[in-house]
């Protein structure tokens, strides 16, 4: 009698640590896999950006060796990888988001193929825009008086494309991140510089009461590496002031188009017949473009 009452209580307590040595395991197991996924999204935007392990290794004031260690070492702290992020100018919840995109099975195999229908059909990128901004299907047929079979005949592509999941009564599962990081040199890359060619800079900015800044600066790599920086931080920011007034009324709210972006400037001094003198310690071009140039000019006043 006493070993029978004694049996159940020993058994359990047996079992017990089992049951959390488990626990423990399948935790460590989803920490490692969430840390692999962010380390492969992150030497992903570390290429996308044209950056190189050496312009992380800078900003941290590492080793370009200990970058690599840091993106290929089993454990590496979350906080780690946050800091990585910062360089390329993506928090840590953006990260997860793209890491959640990229974790699907198919989503890289069809990027080119989503960036091409996309840039094939601008309608249906609007479409995509909108629900990706936070509106509603109603808000977007509302706001645009669309007749509703052409709503659903566009949702339907987008959910073909696996940017969106379509719900019964026309709801929409955003899929993937919000905010894409378009390919250089993909089709939407050259579809957004048409579209500020055409639009964004025939506007006059000359009569503009707005905000209007331009500088020309000689700067170090160094330096442009944090202006950089600074750039992505600025559109983070507005990111963050879209989901702040998401929640502010349609009427009181109008689509603006933040623009930023630098470019090396290799100012040409104007000499004789039209040539212009580039600057001695730059090579390339002058700046802005004549049909001729004469080489190693000399416009360093410290030379």
């Amino acid at each position: 009698m006493n070993d029978e009452d004694t049996a159940g209580p020993v058994s359990e307590s047996r079992s017990a640590p089992g049951e959390a040595h488990a626990r423990g395991a399948d935790l460590e197991a989803r920490r490692h896999r969430q840390s692999r996924l962010l380390k492969t999204v992150l030497k992903q935007q570390i290429r996308i950006r044209g950056m190189r392990y050496k312009d992380i290794a800078d900003q941290l004031g590492v080793s370009v060796m200990t970058v690599k260690r840091y993106l290929n070492s089993e454990r590496v702290p979350v906080e780690t990888l946050e800091d990585i992020g910062a360089c390329l100018g993506l928090g840590l919840l953006e990260l997860a988001e793209i890491a959640k995109a990229d974790d699907s099975g198919d989503a890289l195999d069809l990027e080119l193929q989503q960036e091409t229908e996309l840039a094939a059909d601008y309608a249906l990128a609007l479409m995509r825009l909108l629900l990706y901004s936070g509106m509603t299907v109603p808000e977007i047929m509302e706001e645009y008086a669309i007749d509703e079979p052409t709503v659903v005949r566009l949702l339907a592509r987008l959910d073909r494309l696996k940017l969106i999941e379509l719900l019964p009564g026309n709801r929409v599962r955003i899929r993937g991140t919000r905010h894409v990081e378009w390919r250089p040199g993909g089709p939407i890359r050259r579809t957004i510089e048409n579209d500020i060619r055409k639009n964004f800079v025939a506007m006059d900015f000359a009569n503009t009461e707005e905000f209007f800044g331009y500088e020309s600066v000689r700067l170090t790599k160094s330096s442009i590496r944090q202006l950089e920086g600074h750039m992505r931080n600025l559109v983070r920011q507005v990111r963050t002031l879209h989901r702040i007034d998401q929640g502010a009324k349609s009427e009181e709210k109008q689509w603006y188009t933040l623009f930023v972006a630098q470019r090396e400037t290799n100012w040409g001094f104007p000499v004789n017949q039209g040539q212009r003198l580039i600057p001695r310690a730059r090579g390339g071009p002058a700046y802005p473009s004549l049909p001729a140039t004469l080489p190693h000019g000399d416009l360093d006043p410290d030379r």
